[in-house]
C-alpha cells in the first residue's frame, strides 16, 4: 500500500506523482502531504499544485458520482429498517443550520476531510454546484495556507539551526 513512507523513499517524478496520489486519498489529503513534500526538498509550487489537484479531483469524482452511489446504497438498504439516532441527527442539523455549506467546506480538512464533508453536504441535500464551488475554495485556501506555513516554517527552522 502506498503511504507516507513511500513518499519519503521516492525521488524525482515518482515523488511528485505520489504527492498527487496521496492528496487524493481520503484522510491523508493535502494537510498531511504538503509539509513532508516540501521538507523533502520538492518544489513548493509543484507540491501545492499537485496536492490541490489530487484532492480536488477525488472530491469532484465523489460529488458527480453521488447519484450512482446513492442508488446503490438505497438498493442495499431495501428491506432494512433504519432509524438514525435522533440525538446525533439533531447535532448534525444544528451544525449545518448554524454554519451551512461554507462552514462545513472551510473546516472540513481539519475535522472530517474534504471527501467525507462533500458526502455529508450531498446527504443533507445540497446541490452539486455549490458543493463543488465551496469545496474548491476551501481546498485552495488550505493549500495556500499549508504550503506557505510549511515553506516558511522550514526556512525558519533552517535559519535557527545554522
Amino acid at each position: 500500500m502506498i503511504g507516507m513512507d513511500t513518499l519519503y523513499d521516492a525521488e524525482g517524478v515518482v515523488a511528485y506523482a505520489l504527492v498527487f496520489i496521496l492528496a487524493a486519498v481520503p484522510w491523508i489529503e493535502l494537510l498531511v502531504v504538503i509539509p513532508p513534500g516540501i521538507a523533502l526538498g520538492l518544489d513548493p509550487l509543484a507540491v501545492a499544485l499537485l496536492a490541490f489537484s489530487g484532492n480536488l479531483a477525488t472530491v469532484y469524482l465523489l460529488v458527480y458520482a453521488h447519484h450512482s452511489l446513492n442508488s446503490v446504497w438505497k438498493r442495499f438498504r431495501m428491506g432494512e429498517e433504519h432509524r438514525p439516532s435522533s440525538g446525533k441527527k439533531k447535532k448534525v442539523m444544528n451544525i449545518w443550520d448554524r454554519y451551512g455549506l461554507p462552514g462545513l467546506a472551510l473546516i472540513s480538512p481539519i475535522i472530517t476531510g474534504t471527501h467525507f464533508a462533500a458526502l455529508i453536504a450531498l446527504g443533507l441535500g445540497s446541490k452539486k454546484y455549490p458543493i463543488v464551488l465551496w469545496m474548491s475554495l476551501s481546498i485552495l485556501m488550505w493549500t495556500i495556507v499549508v504550503t506557505v506555513a510549511s515553506y516558511y516554517g522550514l526556512e525558519s527552522l533552517k535559519h535557527l539551526l545554522e
